[in-house]
Protein backbone atom coordinates (compact mmCIF):
# COMPACT_ATOMS: atom_id res chain seq x y z
CA UNK A 1 0.00 0.00 0.00
CA UNK A 2 2.87 2.14 0.98
CA UNK A 3 4.49 1.55 -2.56
CA UNK A 4 1.39 1.97 -4.39
CA UNK A 5 1.25 5.69 -2.46
CA UNK A 6 4.10 6.61 -3.63
CA UNK A 7 3.29 5.76 -7.29
CA UNK A 8 0.34 7.80 -7.00
CA UNK A 9 2.19 10.43 -5.63
CA UNK A 10 4.94 10.38 -8.31
CA UNK A 11 2.42 10.40 -11.05
CA UNK A 12 0.32 13.20 -9.61
CA UNK A 13 3.41 15.17 -9.29
CA UNK A 14 5.10 14.52 -12.70
CA UNK A 15 1.35 15.48 -14.47
CA UNK A 16 1.87 18.47 -12.24
CA UNK A 17 5.04 19.31 -13.75
CA UNK A 18 3.82 18.54 -17.30
CA UNK A 19 7.17 17.99 -18.74
CA UNK A 20 7.33 16.48 -22.25
CA UNK A 21 10.05 14.79 -24.03
CA UNK A 22 10.76 15.38 -27.64
CA UNK A 23 12.75 13.45 -30.50
CA UNK A 24 12.88 12.62 -33.57
CA UNK A 25 14.04 10.47 -36.43
CA UNK A 26 15.60 7.82 -34.49
CA UNK A 27 15.52 5.72 -37.95
CA UNK A 28 15.99 2.75 -36.03
CA UNK A 29 17.37 -1.02 -37.63
CA UNK A 30 16.64 -3.88 -35.40
CA UNK A 31 19.12 -5.85 -34.45
CA UNK A 32 17.60 -8.75 -36.17
CA UNK A 33 17.46 -7.56 -39.12
CA UNK A 34 21.92 -7.09 -39.23
CA UNK A 35 24.14 -10.02 -39.20
CA UNK A 36 27.59 -8.23 -39.53
CA UNK A 37 29.50 -8.17 -43.17
CA UNK A 38 30.62 -5.50 -45.76
CA UNK A 39 27.00 -4.87 -46.30
CA UNK A 40 26.11 -3.16 -43.09
CA UNK A 41 29.75 -1.52 -43.05
CA UNK A 42 29.71 0.06 -46.60
CA UNK A 43 25.48 1.34 -45.68
CA UNK A 44 26.63 2.66 -42.46
CA UNK A 45 30.22 4.42 -43.55
CA UNK A 46 27.71 6.34 -46.44
CA UNK A 47 25.67 7.83 -43.66
CA UNK A 48 25.30 10.63 -41.41
CA UNK A 49 23.40 8.93 -39.59
CA UNK A 50 24.74 6.36 -37.03
CA UNK A 51 23.00 3.62 -38.74
CA UNK A 52 25.03 0.71 -37.64
CA UNK A 53 24.24 1.81 -33.68
CA UNK A 54 20.63 3.09 -33.90
CA UNK A 55 19.66 0.41 -31.33
CA UNK A 56 22.17 1.11 -28.71
CA UNK A 57 21.38 4.91 -29.15
CA UNK A 58 17.56 4.51 -28.62
CA UNK A 59 18.19 2.04 -25.59
CA UNK A 60 20.63 4.82 -24.36
CA UNK A 61 18.08 7.37 -24.66
CA UNK A 62 15.01 5.05 -23.36
CA UNK A 63 17.52 5.05 -20.05
CA UNK A 64 17.70 9.02 -20.19
CA UNK A 65 14.06 9.80 -20.83
CA UNK A 66 13.40 7.33 -18.01
CA UNK A 67 15.55 9.37 -15.82
CA UNK A 68 14.03 12.96 -16.43
CA UNK A 69 10.54 11.40 -16.06
CA UNK A 70 8.53 12.96 -18.17
CA UNK A 71 4.66 12.61 -18.51
CA UNK A 72 4.81 12.26 -22.77
CA UNK A 73 7.12 11.59 -25.18
CA UNK A 74 6.68 12.87 -28.88
CA UNK A 75 8.55 11.21 -31.62
CA UNK A 76 7.98 13.44 -34.42
CA UNK A 77 8.41 10.06 -37.20
CA UNK A 78 11.12 8.07 -39.13
CA UNK A 79 10.84 5.84 -36.36
CA UNK A 80 12.72 3.23 -38.38
CA UNK A 81 15.42 2.67 -40.94
CA UNK A 82 13.29 2.02 -43.74
CA UNK A 83 10.17 0.78 -42.70
CA UNK A 84 11.01 -2.80 -41.71
CA UNK A 85 8.48 -4.13 -39.62
CA UNK A 86 11.15 -6.10 -37.26
CA UNK A 87 12.27 -2.51 -36.72
CA UNK A 88 8.80 -1.36 -35.67
CA UNK A 89 8.44 -3.97 -33.36
CA UNK A 90 11.87 -3.12 -31.80
CA UNK A 91 11.11 0.54 -31.42
CA UNK A 92 7.52 -0.75 -29.73
CA UNK A 93 9.73 -2.33 -27.04
CA UNK A 94 12.12 0.52 -26.20
CA UNK A 95 8.65 2.09 -25.97
CA UNK A 96 7.03 -0.23 -24.08
CA UNK A 97 10.10 0.27 -21.31
CA UNK A 98 9.07 4.45 -21.33
CA UNK A 99 5.09 2.99 -20.57
CA UNK A 100 6.14 0.56 -17.28
CA UNK A 101 7.65 3.59 -15.82
CA UNK A 102 4.34 5.38 -16.23
CA UNK A 103 5.85 7.71 -19.27
CA UNK A 104 3.13 8.14 -22.20
CA UNK A 105 4.80 7.94 -25.65
CA UNK A 106 2.91 9.00 -28.57
CA UNK A 107 4.56 8.62 -31.76
CA UNK A 108 3.76 10.03 -35.47
CA UNK A 109 4.75 8.11 -38.85
CA UNK A 110 7.58 9.55 -40.87
CA UNK A 111 8.09 9.42 -44.39
CA UNK A 112 10.82 6.18 -43.76
CA UNK A 113 8.15 4.18 -42.02
CA UNK A 114 5.09 2.52 -44.07
CA UNK A 115 4.83 0.77 -47.11
CA UNK A 116 8.99 0.96 -48.17
CA UNK A 117 10.21 -0.60 -51.08
CA UNK A 118 13.19 -0.12 -49.44
CA UNK A 119 13.03 -2.36 -46.39
CA UNK A 120 16.31 -4.68 -46.19
CA UNK A 121 17.70 -6.99 -44.07
CA UNK A 122 21.87 -6.60 -44.08
CA UNK A 123 22.96 -10.22 -44.34
CA UNK A 124 26.93 -10.62 -43.96
CA UNK A 125 28.14 -9.18 -47.82
CA UNK A 126 24.58 -8.91 -49.19
CA UNK A 127 21.10 -7.46 -48.44
CA UNK A 128 17.92 -8.45 -48.87
CA UNK A 129 14.50 -7.75 -48.93
CA UNK A 130 12.27 -7.63 -45.75
CA UNK A 131 8.97 -7.32 -44.55
CA UNK A 132 8.13 -3.43 -44.55
CA UNK A 133 4.48 -2.31 -42.55
CA UNK A 134 0.88 -0.76 -43.96
CA UNK A 135 -0.84 2.04 -42.19
CA UNK A 136 -2.98 -0.25 -40.84
CA UNK A 137 0.20 -2.31 -39.17
CA UNK A 138 1.47 0.80 -38.26
CA UNK A 139 -1.69 2.01 -35.74
CA UNK A 140 -1.82 -1.63 -34.80
CA UNK A 141 1.95 -1.76 -33.80
CA UNK A 142 1.75 1.51 -31.77
CA UNK A 143 -1.97 0.82 -30.67
CA UNK A 144 -0.44 2.14 -26.64
CA UNK A 145 1.28 5.37 -28.34
CA UNK A 146 -1.24 6.94 -30.08
CA UNK A 147 -3.49 4.58 -32.42
CA UNK A 148 -5.71 3.27 -29.11
CA UNK A 149 -9.20 3.54 -28.12
CA UNK A 150 -8.63 6.88 -26.18
CA UNK A 151 -7.51 8.45 -29.38
CA UNK A 152 -9.84 10.42 -31.90
CA UNK A 153 -8.63 9.28 -34.93
CA UNK A 154 -9.18 11.11 -38.87
CA UNK A 155 -10.19 8.55 -41.30
CA UNK A 156 -8.58 10.04 -43.91
CA UNK A 157 -4.89 9.70 -42.90
CA UNK A 158 -3.22 8.27 -39.21
CA UNK A 159 -3.48 11.68 -38.06
CA UNK A 160 -5.06 11.53 -33.78
CA UNK A 161 -6.01 13.57 -31.19
CA UNK A 162 -5.26 12.69 -27.62
CA UNK A 163 -5.55 13.89 -24.43
CA UNK A 164 -2.42 11.98 -22.42
CA UNK A 165 -2.78 14.84 -19.58
CA UNK A 166 -5.67 16.58 -17.86
CA UNK A 167 -6.05 19.48 -20.38
CA UNK A 168 -2.91 19.04 -22.73
CA UNK A 169 -4.52 17.76 -26.33
CA UNK A 170 -2.08 16.41 -28.38
CA UNK A 171 -2.58 16.86 -32.58
CA UNK A 172 -0.65 14.28 -34.66
CA UNK A 173 -0.34 14.99 -38.03
CA UNK A 174 0.35 12.73 -40.50
CA UNK A 175 1.41 14.44 -43.43
CA UNK A 176 3.37 11.73 -45.55
CA UNK A 177 2.68 10.64 -49.00
CA UNK A 178 3.43 6.78 -48.21
CA UNK A 179 -0.07 5.59 -49.93
CA UNK A 180 1.43 6.60 -53.79
CA UNK A 181 4.88 4.12 -52.89
CA UNK A 182 4.64 1.14 -55.35
CA UNK A 183 6.57 -2.08 -54.00
CA UNK A 184 7.29 -4.93 -56.68
CA UNK A 185 7.58 -7.19 -53.25
CA UNK A 186 3.33 -6.26 -53.36
CA UNK A 187 3.50 -7.21 -56.91
CA UNK A 188 3.72 -3.74 -58.47
CA UNK A 189 6.14 -3.22 -61.84
CA UNK A 190 8.30 -1.14 -60.00
CA UNK A 191 9.36 0.11 -56.52
CA UNK A 192 8.58 4.19 -55.99
CA UNK A 193 8.76 6.14 -52.94
CA UNK A 194 7.52 9.15 -52.33
CA UNK A 195 9.42 11.36 -49.33
CA UNK A 196 7.46 14.57 -49.74
CA UNK A 197 4.67 15.76 -47.64
CA UNK A 198 1.09 17.18 -47.85
CA UNK A 199 -1.64 17.81 -45.53
CA UNK A 200 -5.13 16.12 -47.08
CA UNK A 201 -8.32 18.64 -47.30
CA UNK A 202 -10.13 16.52 -45.27
CA UNK A 203 -7.63 15.96 -42.82
CA UNK A 204 -6.56 19.24 -42.26
CA UNK A 205 -10.51 20.10 -41.78
CA UNK A 206 -10.28 16.97 -39.07
CA UNK A 207 -7.15 19.16 -37.29
CA UNK A 208 -8.93 22.38 -37.52
CA UNK A 209 -11.96 20.97 -35.84
CA UNK A 210 -10.23 19.12 -32.90
CA UNK A 211 -7.80 22.58 -32.50
CA UNK A 212 -10.72 24.60 -32.23
CA UNK A 213 -13.05 22.19 -29.97
CA UNK A 214 -9.98 21.67 -27.28
CA UNK A 215 -9.28 25.97 -27.43
CA UNK A 216 -12.88 26.03 -26.52
CA UNK A 217 -12.37 23.97 -24.08
CA UNK A 218 -9.98 25.86 -22.38
CA UNK A 219 -7.26 23.43 -23.04
CA UNK A 220 -3.37 23.55 -24.08
CA UNK A 221 -3.47 22.04 -27.47
CA UNK A 222 0.32 21.33 -28.48
CA UNK A 223 1.05 19.66 -32.64
CA UNK A 224 3.32 17.07 -33.85
CA UNK A 225 3.91 16.39 -37.11
CA UNK A 226 7.06 14.85 -39.34
CA UNK A 227 7.19 17.50 -42.22
CA UNK A 228 8.06 21.19 -41.74
CA UNK A 229 4.91 23.59 -41.74
CA UNK A 230 6.69 27.05 -41.25
CA UNK A 231 10.44 27.59 -43.63
CA UNK A 232 13.14 26.83 -41.43
CA UNK A 233 15.79 29.24 -43.92
CA UNK A 234 14.46 31.29 -46.43
CA UNK A 235 13.31 29.70 -49.68
CA UNK A 236 13.42 26.32 -47.69
CA UNK A 237 10.08 25.64 -50.19
CA UNK A 238 12.26 26.33 -53.38
CA UNK A 239 15.51 24.48 -52.56
CA UNK A 240 14.08 21.48 -50.40
CA UNK A 241 10.68 21.12 -51.11
CA UNK A 242 10.68 17.99 -50.26
CA UNK A 243 10.50 18.78 -46.26
CA UNK A 244 8.02 20.77 -46.40
CA UNK A 245 4.38 20.72 -46.65
CA UNK A 246 2.61 21.77 -49.87
CA UNK A 247 0.75 24.78 -49.61
CA UNK A 248 2.61 25.63 -45.85
CA UNK A 249 2.02 29.03 -45.55
CA UNK A 250 -2.05 28.82 -46.26
CA UNK A 251 -2.03 25.68 -44.39
CA UNK A 252 0.05 27.60 -40.98
CA UNK A 253 -2.46 30.84 -41.18
CA UNK A 254 -5.01 28.46 -40.79
CA UNK A 255 -3.94 26.24 -37.87
CA UNK A 256 -3.01 29.93 -36.06
CA UNK A 257 -6.46 31.05 -36.22
CA UNK A 258 -7.89 27.65 -35.25
CA UNK A 259 -5.48 28.27 -32.04
CA UNK A 260 -2.17 26.45 -32.96
CA UNK A 261 0.33 28.18 -31.93
CA UNK A 262 3.11 25.46 -31.75
CA UNK A 263 3.99 22.43 -33.72
CA UNK A 264 7.24 19.95 -33.30
CA UNK A 265 8.50 18.62 -36.33
CA UNK A 266 11.67 16.59 -37.73
CA UNK A 267 12.54 14.77 -40.93
CA UNK A 268 15.21 17.65 -42.22
CA UNK A 269 17.69 16.41 -39.02
CA UNK A 270 18.02 20.03 -38.39
CA UNK A 271 17.75 21.14 -34.50
CA UNK A 272 16.07 24.63 -35.27
CA UNK A 273 12.94 27.07 -34.45
CA UNK A 274 11.37 28.77 -36.66
CA UNK A 275 8.26 31.44 -36.70
CA UNK A 276 5.43 32.52 -38.87
CA UNK A 277 2.93 35.69 -37.97
CA UNK A 278 -0.25 36.10 -39.99
CA UNK A 279 -1.19 38.60 -42.32
CA UNK A 280 -1.81 41.23 -39.75
CA UNK A 281 1.15 40.62 -37.31
CA UNK A 282 -0.85 39.76 -34.35
CA UNK A 283 -0.39 36.07 -34.27
CA UNK A 284 1.93 33.64 -34.72
CA UNK A 285 2.82 29.65 -34.80
CA UNK A 286 6.21 28.61 -33.72
CA UNK A 287 7.72 25.42 -35.83
CA UNK A 288 10.15 23.17 -33.38
CA UNK A 289 12.25 21.24 -35.52
CA UNK A 290 14.78 18.34 -33.44
CA UNK A 291 17.31 17.05 -35.51
CA UNK A 292 17.88 12.89 -35.89
CA UNK A 293 18.28 10.92 -32.77
CA UNK A 294 21.30 9.38 -34.18
CA UNK A 295 22.69 11.77 -35.69
CA UNK A 296 25.28 14.73 -34.61
CA UNK A 297 24.80 16.47 -32.31
CA UNK A 298 22.28 14.01 -30.84
CA UNK A 299 19.61 16.08 -29.88
CA UNK A 300 16.43 15.51 -27.20
CA UNK A 301 13.80 18.20 -26.25
CA UNK A 302 12.22 18.83 -22.89
CA UNK A 303 9.76 21.02 -23.13
CA UNK A 304 7.44 22.00 -19.61
CA UNK A 305 4.30 23.29 -19.65
CA UNK A 306 2.85 26.24 -17.17
CA UNK A 307 -0.57 26.26 -17.19
CA UNK A 308 -0.61 29.16 -15.10
CA UNK A 309 1.50 31.30 -17.95
CA UNK A 310 -0.05 29.31 -20.55
CA UNK A 311 3.92 28.86 -21.67
CA UNK A 312 5.83 25.72 -23.32
CA UNK A 313 9.67 26.51 -21.95
CA UNK A 314 11.73 24.31 -24.50
CA UNK A 315 15.24 23.13 -23.55
CA UNK A 316 17.55 20.92 -25.54
CA UNK A 317 20.07 18.54 -24.51
CA UNK A 318 22.10 16.00 -26.63
CA UNK A 319 22.98 12.57 -25.73
CA UNK A 320 27.19 12.68 -25.84
CA UNK A 321 27.90 9.03 -25.29
CA UNK A 322 26.61 5.01 -25.17
CA UNK A 323 28.17 2.09 -23.48
CA UNK A 324 30.21 1.19 -26.02
CA UNK A 325 31.34 4.70 -27.77
CA UNK A 326 32.16 7.36 -25.38
CA UNK A 327 33.27 9.40 -28.25
CA UNK A 328 29.62 8.97 -30.04
CA UNK A 329 29.19 13.13 -30.48
CA UNK A 330 33.03 13.74 -32.04
CA UNK A 331 31.95 10.80 -34.34
CA UNK A 332 29.07 12.22 -35.57
CA UNK A 333 30.63 15.37 -35.88
CA UNK A 334 33.29 14.00 -38.09
CA UNK A 335 29.92 12.22 -40.07
CA UNK A 336 29.14 15.70 -41.02
CA UNK A 337 32.26 16.99 -42.33
CA UNK A 338 33.23 13.69 -44.47
CA UNK A 339 29.71 14.22 -46.10
CA UNK A 340 30.42 17.61 -47.11
CA UNK A 341 32.36 16.72 -49.92
CA UNK A 342 29.53 13.85 -51.45
CA UNK A 343 26.63 17.23 -50.70
CA UNK A 344 28.93 19.68 -52.39
CA UNK A 345 29.18 17.51 -55.29
CA UNK A 346 25.43 16.81 -55.51
CA UNK A 347 24.79 20.96 -55.27
CA UNK A 348 27.31 21.49 -58.25
CA UNK A 349 25.73 18.29 -60.04
CA UNK A 350 22.47 20.29 -60.00
CA UNK A 351 24.10 23.59 -61.34
CA UNK A 352 25.98 22.02 -64.13
CA UNK A 353 22.53 20.39 -65.19
CA UNK A 354 20.85 23.86 -65.23
CA UNK A 355 23.64 25.62 -67.16
CA UNK A 356 25.66 22.69 -69.48
CA UNK A 357 23.66 24.08 -72.43
CA UNK A 358 25.14 28.25 -71.57
CA UNK A 359 28.57 26.73 -71.21
CA UNK A 360 29.86 27.52 -74.90
CA UNK A 361 28.25 31.06 -74.12
CA UNK A 362 29.18 31.91 -71.21
CA UNK A 363 33.23 31.37 -72.16
CA UNK A 364 32.67 33.35 -75.08
CA UNK A 365 31.52 35.99 -73.09
CA UNK A 366 34.33 35.47 -70.88
CA UNK A 367 37.12 35.46 -73.42
CA UNK A 368 35.23 38.85 -75.04
CA UNK A 369 38.21 40.68 -73.77
CA UNK A 370 41.05 38.80 -74.97
CA UNK A 371 41.73 36.46 -71.96
CA UNK A 372 41.21 33.07 -71.73
CA UNK A 373 38.12 31.14 -69.80
CA UNK A 374 39.07 28.07 -67.78
CA UNK A 375 35.62 27.12 -67.51
CA UNK A 376 35.27 22.90 -66.40
CA UNK A 377 34.16 20.92 -69.46
CA UNK A 378 32.51 17.89 -66.70
CA UNK A 379 30.48 17.71 -64.28
CA UNK A 380 33.39 15.69 -62.41
CA UNK A 381 35.37 19.02 -63.13
CA UNK A 382 33.00 21.43 -61.51
CA UNK A 383 32.51 19.43 -58.53
CA UNK A 384 36.38 19.45 -58.18
CA UNK A 385 36.40 23.21 -58.91
CA UNK A 386 33.82 23.76 -56.24
CA UNK A 387 35.38 21.30 -53.91
CA UNK A 388 38.85 23.21 -54.07
CA UNK A 389 37.39 26.56 -52.83
CA UNK A 390 34.17 25.26 -50.78
CA UNK A 391 34.57 22.37 -49.13
CA UNK A 392 36.13 23.81 -45.80
CA UNK A 393 33.66 26.34 -45.42
CA UNK A 394 30.94 23.96 -46.27
CA UNK A 395 31.83 21.96 -43.40
CA UNK A 396 31.64 24.56 -40.91
CA UNK A 397 28.26 25.96 -42.38
CA UNK A 398 26.81 22.65 -42.16
CA UNK A 399 28.17 21.80 -38.52
CA UNK A 400 26.35 25.84 -37.39
CA UNK A 401 23.03 24.67 -39.29
CA UNK A 402 22.64 21.11 -37.85
CA UNK A 403 23.98 22.46 -34.10
CA UNK A 404 21.61 24.95 -33.97
CA UNK A 405 21.62 28.62 -32.62
CA UNK A 406 23.98 29.57 -35.91
CA UNK A 407 24.81 32.96 -34.68
CA UNK A 408 27.18 31.38 -32.11
CA UNK A 409 29.71 30.23 -34.91
CA UNK A 410 31.26 33.28 -35.82
CA UNK A 411 29.06 33.61 -38.35
CA UNK A 412 31.19 36.32 -40.26
CA UNK A 413 33.82 34.44 -40.19
CA UNK A 414 32.28 31.66 -42.23
CA UNK A 415 31.05 33.89 -44.29
CA UNK A 416 34.53 35.94 -45.36
CA UNK A 417 36.00 33.09 -45.93
CA UNK A 418 33.52 32.18 -47.83
CA UNK A 419 33.30 35.22 -50.16
CA UNK A 420 37.26 34.63 -50.46
CA UNK A 421 36.42 31.17 -51.85
CA UNK A 422 34.40 32.73 -54.24
CA UNK A 423 36.67 35.30 -55.33
CA UNK A 424 39.49 32.29 -55.83
CA UNK A 425 37.50 30.30 -57.72
CA UNK A 426 36.67 33.58 -59.91
CA UNK A 427 40.40 34.19 -60.54
CA UNK A 428 40.62 30.20 -61.52
CA UNK A 429 37.93 30.13 -63.86
CA UNK A 430 38.59 33.62 -65.75
CA UNK A 431 41.97 35.17 -64.32
CA UNK A 432 41.91 38.24 -66.81
CA UNK A 433 38.06 39.09 -65.82
CA UNK A 434 38.35 38.56 -62.18
CA UNK A 435 38.47 41.64 -60.54
CA UNK A 436 35.73 43.24 -62.87
CA UNK A 437 33.72 40.00 -62.21
CA UNK A 438 34.37 39.79 -58.01
CA UNK A 439 32.99 43.36 -57.98
CA UNK A 440 29.91 42.64 -59.94
CA UNK A 441 29.05 39.80 -57.33
CA UNK A 442 30.07 42.07 -54.49
CA UNK A 443 27.61 45.13 -56.12
CA UNK A 444 25.25 42.92 -57.97
CA UNK A 445 24.44 39.44 -57.48
CA UNK A 446 25.37 39.09 -53.03
CA UNK A 447 23.67 42.18 -51.64
CA UNK A 448 19.95 40.96 -54.10
CA UNK A 449 20.29 37.28 -54.48
CA UNK A 450 22.83 35.86 -51.89
CA UNK A 451 23.04 37.90 -48.54
CA UNK A 452 19.24 37.20 -47.43
CA UNK A 453 19.95 33.52 -47.67
CA UNK A 454 23.27 33.37 -46.37
CA UNK A 455 21.63 35.42 -43.23
CA UNK A 456 18.70 33.29 -43.01
CA UNK A 457 20.69 30.13 -43.03
CA UNK A 458 23.65 31.14 -40.78
CA UNK A 459 21.99 34.01 -38.85
CA UNK A 460 18.75 32.07 -37.80
CA UNK A 461 16.85 34.48 -39.37
CA UNK A 462 13.13 34.19 -41.07
CA UNK A 463 12.01 36.47 -43.83
CA UNK A 464 15.09 38.39 -43.93
CA UNK A 465 14.65 42.10 -44.67
CA UNK A 466 11.15 42.15 -44.58
CA UNK A 467 8.35 43.40 -41.90
CA UNK A 468 8.12 40.22 -41.14
CA UNK A 469 11.49 39.41 -39.92
CA UNK A 470 11.79 37.47 -36.98
CA UNK A 471 14.71 35.46 -34.81
CA UNK A 472 14.43 32.46 -32.65
CA UNK A 473 16.66 30.82 -29.96
CA UNK A 474 16.85 27.51 -31.47
CA UNK A 475 18.00 25.65 -28.48
CA UNK A 476 16.75 27.31 -25.57
CA UNK A 477 12.87 29.41 -25.77
CA UNK A 478 9.88 29.92 -24.16
CA UNK A 479 6.55 29.88 -26.13
CA UNK A 480 2.94 30.64 -25.70
CA UNK A 481 0.29 28.09 -26.35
Amino acid sequence: MIISTLLALETEARNVTNRLVIISDPHLLAPELVTPGSAIDRADAAETKMMAMSDEIMSTLTDSIIDLNPSIVLITGDLTHNGERLSHERMAWHLDRMRQHGIQPLVIPGNHDCNNPYSRQFDGDKTRPAATVTRDEFAQIYSNYGYGESSLRDTASLSYCCEPCKGIVIIGIDSNMDEANTLTSRGDSTDTYYNGGRIKSETLQWVLDRATEARSQGKHVIAMMHHHLVQHFDKEDELLGNYIIKDHNQVAKQFIEAGIHNIFTGHLHVTDAATMKNDEGTDSIVEIATGSAICYPFALRTATLDPHDNTLAIDTRWLTATATCPTLREQGRQRIIAATPGMTAMLSNKAWNKMKGHMGQLKAMLEMGGGKANLPETPQQAAQLVLRHFNEVLSRAMLAVVEGNEQENDVQSIITQAKEGIRAMIQEVAPAQADDLYDFFLTSVYPTKVEPLVRSLLEDRNAVHSLAESHIDDLHLTIHL
